[in-house]
């Protein structure tokens, strides 16, 4: 808050000085303080300096003033060196006194009483006798006397003054003219400090106005830690119009003083303008220049209601700011940690490293705003629930992303624990956190320097913030805010349902619980049977009104379970789920046809002409048709493709008379055309296709079923092995495949297939590099080619698609209609005649793996070079042991790079063989049949990070 003396004050040994005077002044004979001296006894004395001598202890010297009736004056005198150290009072003619000696000091003494006024000038201590001086200034005119201190800027060549004390010169005067002035300025002192030390250094420093309504508003900003101010800056509010004295009150000895002054309103000049920016934008850069030198940066922001976060950082933690807003306002006292203002549409940040700190060769300023007049900044993310805490967050800061922000579901009264960790292996410190409230106060506690565990208070609201500390340009971190009170926020523990009701003996079963303030601590208990059973909690959603846990039924038997749900140490009753027995098997072999068109929207072949629409189905009759039996099929293989949508959209293929799932097959966007394989089961003979948004044509090309009489081929997976590469020449001769061209691949006797006894192959083909736009057909070597296709591209796209292909004569044919085409196919199994292979067991397509939500791995993106490993066997019916194969729908989205993804047995090493193909913001499904080693199946990604999403169709088991 502003001195109410508007003086600068220094160290305190000045403030002591001057009570030690007043006392001394009251403490004079009442006589000898009222009585007028006489006329003779007075010396008249000009305004301006006066030098006098002290012959004899004790004396008190009367001296006669020119000023009138009215006038203001300040009467100044040495704080120390040569001379005499001296009080002086000032009376009028009658012997009234008309003003205190702080009022002289900073030349605020109103002369009201009978001219001619007297000076009486005596010794601080009434024993000491020699010269002495006082400085006679006129406040409420302009001296002519007193120097002009110029108006500068914040470039380095501001223009100042230079004073120097000393030799009986212990005061300056300065003005500041009438109309040459703001109505908001920085004055700044550079005091330098003497070679001697026997006598403490001590300046004061006061503005007056000239028209006696009192002095202006100023306030002195002390660097922090700072005890002797080098280089001293106070800022004060003037009235335009109105002229001032400035008063420099020093010591008789050698010093130098330089003053000059700077606009810190909205029109300061020599600022760098820039605008506020979102929270963890590079900072703006600055140069430090030499010790003390003046820098400023105006911020700007959308409205007064923004607030901002404005943060110095560099090497040594030493650069200061001081924050004024348009009307040139303080915002932030001078400090060197972050300040939060609000209030204004502009911000004028000052920034200094001052004597005494460790001078950077440069520092960066973060200028965020970190709310608007509609709440916390858009860019932070939402929290659903802080029930538990929020987090652990992991990532790393740098310049070019200097934080992070989110904002928390809390209430006031909720406490946490910040633990911060740096993960960098270059010794560099975590971020710091702060958790502000409505009124960008931190509520975070701790210190950064040998502490990474801080407190922090809940608040309404709160905005929770991590950034670089002040030293740092970088930070590898691992934060987690833990709620010590729990539950936080709003809301208490309640549970509400638990699903499904039923499950299967011999699977992995997911029940999901809805309630709220649901915590990764939260579990969920089935008893009844031989033993109890405790699930493991997989995942909770974002708002903690939704767990999802794992169970293992692979041997419970059948029979009613009771459910309970424990959190925080209550218990939680919640019905009972029905554990069935094991279904009775429906395991097929595969009979592969030659590929046929049996449905086409554009043309009604096979359903009526017309696009599916949104939310539309299309029956296919797929038994009884292209070879197919009526009865005893189990699934079907088909490629199918969507063409023309007119919106984004996604297809699900599903057994006919089911109700279908949430699995999906296709992902399409607006006029695009692509494949992808589908194993689907077979009910009552026929297949359904739904179509989400839009509408869209559907075509779909039959390879193969598979049937429970025994006629066709069992399956042997082997390890994902590429086969062919025209872009290497693996395979085939090096060279694209040209338009109207034909690549033919060997697949029997190589990669460990046999030479014989192979009716079909499952090969991952991917067309890339394509010079137009084109589709391919795989199809059986030797035989007639019909109009099905596997593939569809665009000129210079990567694409890829699951084809089960008959092998006629131990090879397959490769077939480019119109461009060329760069071919690349990976093996993941084939169907054999000897008996030696594993049946399939068709199921009802369902999810078993979403990274967005945690359904069956942790809830993240796979990153570049990352694995995710889903457990297969033992859920979703797919029996826990015998299980040789399963197939995946497996669909990637949301990428943040070109990329791939391979999908391989876990347990084993990955080959180059790659099942996804996409480009950054892609969502694209593929088929894929992948071997089972120890139940599980791992998915890789080669650069960026992705979603991936599978959907199981069925498993292949001895």
């Amino acid at each position: 808050m502003p001195s109410p003396s508007a003086a600068v004050r220094r160290p305190v040994s000045t403030a002591l000085t001057c009570l030690f005077a007043v006392l001394a002044a009251l403490l004079l004979p009442l006589s000898a303080a009222h009585a007028a001296p006489v006329a003779q006894d007075c010396v008249a004395v000009a305004e301006g300096r006066y030098a006098g001598t002290f012959a004899t202890a004790g004396q008190t010297h009367c001296l006669e003033l020119p000023s009138p009736q009215g006038a203001r004056i300040a009467a100044l005198t040495s704080l120390g060196g040569a001379g005499v150290p001296v009080q002086v009072e000032v009376v009028d003619k009658n012997g009234t006194a008309q003003c205190t000696a702080g009022e002289l000091d900073r030349g605020g003494c109103a002369l009201t009483g009978t001219a001619p006024f007297r000076a009486l000038v005596h010794a601080d201590d009434t024993t000491e006798t020699g010269p002495y001086g006082v400085h006679f200034v006129r406040t409420d005119l302009t001296q002519n006397g007193c120097q002009v201190l110029p108006a500068g800027s914040f470039a380095d060549d501001a223009a100042a003054v230079r004073l120097e004390t000393g030799d009986g010169v212990f005061s300056h005067c300065l003005t500041i003219p009438a109309d040459a002035h703001s109505t908001s300025e920085l004055l700044r002192i550079r005091y330098g400090v003497p070679d001697d030390t026997d006598l403490f250094p001590r300046y004061e420093l006061s503005v007056v106005d000239t028209d006696g309504n009192g002095p202006p508003s100023c306030y002195d900003h002390p660097a922090p830690g700072q005890q002797l101010r080098t280089d001293g800056l106070t800022s004060c509010s003037f009235t335009a119009g109105k002229a001032y004295t400035v008063l420099l009150r020093g010591q008789d000895a050698p010093r130098s003083h330089t003053l000059d002054r700077r606009d810190v309103t909205a029109t300061a000049r020599g600022c760098t303008v820039s605008a506020a920016t979102a929270i963890g934008a590079p900072a703006t850069t600055g140069t430090s220049g030499k010790v003390g030198t003046l820098r400023c940066h105006r911020i700007t922001t959308a409205a007064a209601t923004d607030r901002l976060y404005i943060n110095p950082r560099d090497a040594h933690d030493g650069t200061n700011v001081l924050v004024m807003d348009n009307n040139g306002g303080i915002a932030c006292h001078q400090r060197t940690s972050a300040c939060t203002p609000t209030g204004s549409t502009g911000y004028q940040v000052v920034t200094q490293v001052p004597e005494g700190y460790h001078l950077p060769a440069g520092y960066r300023l973060d200028a965020w705003r970190i709310a608007t007049a509609a709440g916390p900044a858009p860019e932070c993310t939402r929290v659903g629930s802080v029930a538990y805490g929020y987090g652990p967050l992991t990532g790393t800061l740098s310049e070019q992303h200097t934080g992070v922000c989110a904002v928390l579901p809390s209430v006031s009264g909720d406490r946490f624990r910040a633990d911060i960790t740096s993960t960098a292996t270059d010794g560099s410190p975590g971020p710091e956190p702060a958790l502000y409230d409505n009124a960008a106060r931190n509520l975070c506690t701790g210190n950064s320097s040998n502490s990474s565990t801080y407190d922090c208070q809940g608040t309404d609201q709160g905005l929770f913030v991590l950034s670089l500390q002040n030293w740092a340009d970088h930070s590898a971190y691992r934060a987690n805010l833990v709620c010590t009170n729990a539950p936080c926020g709003s809301e208490d523990v309640s549970v509400g349902t638990v699903t499904p009701g039923t499950a299967q003996s011999g699977t992995v079963a997911t029940l999901t619980v809805q309630g709220t303030a649901l915590g990764m601590g939260t579990t969920v208990r089935l008893t009844g049977g031989p033993a109890p059973l405790t699930a493991t909690t997989v995942s909770v959603s974002d708002d903690g009104r939704t767990l999802k846990a794992s169970v293992d039924l692979r041997t419970a038997p059948a029979g009613n379970w009771n459910i309970s749900v424990v959190a925080l140490g209550s218990e939680y009753a919640r019905g009972t789920l029905t554990v069935t027995a094991p279904p009775v098997s429906g395991l097929g072999t595969y009979k592969p046809i030659t590929p046929t068109r049996l449905m086409d929207t554009r043309s009604g072949l096979g359903v009526p002409k017309a696009k599916v629409g949104q939310g539309g189905t299309a029956t296919l009759q797929v038994t009884g048709t292209a070879g197919i039996p009526a009865a005893g099929v189990t699934a079907v293989v088909l490629n199918v493709t969507a063409t023309d949508p007119t919106d984004a959209s996604y297809v699900s293929v599903y057994p006919d008379g089911t109700t279908r799932t949430s699995a999906s097959n296709l992902n399409v966007t607006a006029g695009q055309t692509i494949p992808n394989l589908v194993i689907v089961p077979v009910v009552n003979g026929k297949v359904s296709f739904y179509n989400n948004a839009g509408a869209v044509d559907l075509i779909a090309d039959i390879a193969g079923y598979y049937t429970t009489d025994g006629t066709g081929s069992t399956y042997k997976p082997i390890t994902p092995t590429r086969l062919m590469d025209t872009r290497s020449g693996l395979g085939v001769p090096k060279a694209k495949v040209g338009q109207g061209g034909t690549a033919t691949l060997q697949v029997t006797g190589a990669a460990g297939l046999p030479a014989a006894g192979v009716t079909a192959v499952v090969l991952n083909v991917t067309a890339t590099d394509p010079t137009d736009a084109s589709y391919v057909s795989v199809y059986p070597n030797g035989t007639t080619r019909t109009s099905a296709s596997n593939l569809n591209v665009t000129a210079g796209q990567t694409i890829p698609n699951l084809v089960i292909v008959p092998v006629v004569n131990g090879k397959v044919s490769f077939y480019n209609n119109a461009g060329a085409v760069d071919l690349i196919a990976d093996i993941a199994g084939y169907y054999t005649t000897d008996g030696t292979g594993s049946t399939y067991k068709p199921i009802t397509p369902t999810r078993l793996m979403d990274t967005r939500e945690g359904l069956g791995v942790p809830k993240a993106k796979v990153g570049q070079g990352g694995t995710v490993t889903l457990q297969a066997t033992g859920t979703a019916g797919i029996p826990a042991a015998g299980v040789t194969a399963v197939v995946l729908n497996v669909t990637a989205t949301d990428p943040t790079t070109g990329s791939y993804v391979s999908v391989y047995p876990n347990g084993t090493t990955r080959t180059s063989a790659s099942n996804l193909n996409f480009t950054a913001g892609q969502t694209i499904p593929n088929l894929v049949v992948v071997p089972v080693v120890n139940g599980k199946v791992s998915f890789y990604n080669n650069a960026g990070s992705v979603d991936l999403i599978a959907d199981v169709a069925g498993y292949y088991t001895m």
